[in-house]
């Protein structure tokens, strides 16, 4: 069984930052366009903007440009990861996105730009990860590290790439939800290699879906052949933000007890992004785990779905503020339940 490495991180944020103000004026204008009006709603709307940041912690979100094109920011990402590799052991290429959907997928567009700047490529495997939402990329690690480990691929890719203004409903009376998501890439290479940047120490994907729970979040993404459209008006993300949040509390607090229960060490602890204060902290609290350990980026960059954890490993790697002994805990949670973590040990 072969030893698995992380042997590169990579991220990106759009440049256009939207702060609270901004992202309710555009709910209220992107409605009026589409012929909807609402002067109640709109007034509600401007009165909340303020307790956004009182109420969650979040201060602004990044959005991609409407010109940008999702497979040519995967193809980014995937350049930067292999920037020191060799192109002819890229074994696999894996694509998670709550906000893309269709055949061909990301994982296959990026696959076809890349060889045509790299002959060496061989032929990968791909896949697109979609209906875990904000889990997608943590159910890659386990099938990366699966890849691996039983068939002895040497190099896979693992990118998440998240266009969630595409996805979220222009409405003020979607406000809860809308205000809250935010535009990122970022992935990480995994590989064969004795020596990267950490080793994957544990990881393990569930669900803890119901018939009640399987309600709680829908929606779907835009069309990956067609990267300047959105998804479809009747087809707009909702979140139960209450119900949501009592769950994800429940599943990180759980997620992190199970490693602290097996004798592990956890220096930092990376978890989705969904809400800074009414999820990530009280998490913390209940765990024992100082914030000073809490990997965030929720305040500027909102709620990236499934590109939270590959963002902010990126960010700690970048930082170099993991030493090598380090270790961290990386935790997705998503639709209706899913969760998926990995320990990783830094070199």
């Amino acid at each position: 069984m072969s030893t698995v490495v992380i042997a590169a991180t990579a991220s990106l944020l759009p440049q256009e930052r939207i702060g609270n103000e901004a992202i309710v004026t555009r709910l209220i204008d992107r409605s009026r366009a589409s012929g909807n009006q609402d002067p109640a709603a709109e007034e509600h709307a401007r009165s909340r903007a303020g307790a956004i940041d009182q109420k969650t912690g979040l201060q602004s979100r990044r959005f991609f440009s409407a010109e940008t094109n999702p497979a040519d920011i995967g193809l980014s990402i995937l350049d930067h990861l292999m920037k020191d590799a060799d192109w002819s052991e890229l074994d696999a290429i894996i694509i998670s996105s709550s906000s893309t959907q269709g055949f061909p997928g990301l994982s296959q567009q990026i696959l076809a730009a890349a060889r045509d700047q790299h002959p060496e490529l061989g032929n990968p495997f791909v896949l697109d990860i979609s209906s875990n939402a904000c889990t997608g990329f943590m159910y890659g690690i386990t099938i990366g590290q699966s890849l691996v480990k039983a068939m002895a691929f040497r190099k896979v890719a693992l990118i998440a790439i998240e266009f969630s203004s595409r996805c979220i409903n222009y409405d003020p009376k979607a406000f809860g939800i809308s205000t809250l998501f935010g535009d990122a890439a970022a992935g990480l290479l995994l590989s064969n290699a004795k020596t990267g940047l950490a080793s994957l120490i544990s990881c393990r994907a569930s669900s803890l879906v119901t018939s009640e729970t399987i309600a709680h979040i829908h929606g779907t993404g835009m069309l990956a052949r067609d990267p300047q459209s959105e998804a479809p008006d009747n087809a707009r993300w909702f979140v139960e933000g209450p119900s949501v949040a009592r769950h994800a509390i429940r599943i990180l607090t759980d997620e992190i007890k199970l490693y602290l229960d097996q004798g592990y060490t956890i220096d930092w602890l990376i978890p989705h992004q969904a809400n800074y204060k009414r999820i990530l902290v009280p998490a913390c609290d209940a765990t024992g785990i100082p914030t000073s350990k809490l990997c965030a980026s929720f305040a500027e960059t909102g709620n990236t779905s499934s590109a939270s954890v590959p963002l902010l490993l990126d960010q700690l790697v970048q930082e170099k503020r993991a030493k090598p002994g380090d270790q961290a805990l990386l935790v997705g949670f998503g639709a209706s339940y899913s969760c998926g973590s990995a320990l990783i040990g830094f070199h």
